[in-house]
């Protein structure tokens, strides 16, 4: 079986060198890669309910609130305002019932980013 050939194999003098990419240490790229850092909330919507004033005053515990949505429909994440992926609730496993969300589309925001 052949081996697979690295990019940049066979330039220079250290052909069995493994390619490593190289990037400019200069401190405009430090602080451009810095933005990877920062944490971002990220909130997931199952579904909405609209009741009036009067039926959330009327709520105790063990109240339900009907939704919008029926349990195999894909949940929605949001930055701020902005849904950016979609996806189904799935318990994490090992887990003592920890929900996690598998994503089953991303959104593309490219075209929200010129309005």
């Amino acid at each position: 079986m052949a081996n697979p050939v690295q990019p940049g194999a066979g330039q220079g003098s250290d052909d069995d060198a493994p390619f490593v990419e190289r990037r400019e240490e200069s401190a405009e790229n430090s602080y451009k890669r810095s933005i990877y850092s920062i944490p971002v909330d990220v909130h997931v919507t199952i579904g909405t309910a609209r009741p009036t004033i009067a039926e959330l005053l009327k709520m105790r515990r063990d109240s339900l609130i009907q939704l919008n949505a029926k349990i195999d429909d894909p949940v929605e994440l949001y930055v701020d305002d902005r849904v950016i992926a979609r996806g189904e609730l799935t318990e994490i496993e090992g887990s003592d019932g920890q929900l996690g969300v598998r994503l089953t589309e991303i959104v593309d925001i490219s075209e929200d980013k010129l309005k």
